[in-house]
């Protein structure tokens, strides 16, 4: 195979999956304009911050050196260990918890020393304000959320309660 047919190949293959991430905030499999307002007006916390949820909350985390991060179960996926991360602190009830992001950056939650299961993911990349969005079930107890691989030293980070 050529090298053009390679490449043509591989633009072909890919159309589809770049695709299905466009179509600005309304292609969300969620609403998102709640979250978006509290990423907008999120206030700047340092990495290790405990927030309290008894409301939805909005912040803007400043991340440190992963490998300084403070992480309580290594992240699914891995990471340089220089690179942008951080964790936020939270007392969980039991139910889903929405979790959406201003940027392209892996995040987990921990509880009991163990990564808790992402229910479902939804993200584009052209919502001006949000770009990712993860549900996870938690049950009761603190939750650590952990931030991996950002491209930037901040990222602005929704957290809510949804059911």
């Amino acid at each position: 195979m050529t090298r053009a047919a390679g490449l043509l190949l591989a633009v072909l293959l890919a159309g589809p999956a770049l695709g299905a991430e466009t179509g600005g905030c309304g292609k969300f499999k969620w609403p998102i304009d709640a979250d978006k307002a509290l990423l907008a007006a999120a206030e700047r916390v340092p990495s290790g911050t405990r927030l309290d949820l008894a409301s939805p909350k909005g912040v803007r985390i400043e991340l440190v050196d992963a490998d300084k991060a403070g992480f309580e179960v290594q992240p699914e996926k891995p990471f340089a260990p220089g690179a942008p991360a951080g964790v936020l602190r939270f007392d969980a009830r039991a139910g889903v918890y929405q979790i959406t992001t201003t940027d392209r950056l892996w995040f987990d939650v921990a509880q009991d020393g163990k990564l808790a299961e992402g229910g479902d993911f939804s993200g584009v990349l052209d919502c001006d304000g949000a770009r990712k969005s993860v549900r996870f079930r938690l049950k009761d107890g603190p939750a650590l959320l952990q931030l991996s691989g950002s491209p930037a030293r901040t990222t602005a980070v929704a957290i809510s309660r949804v059911e």
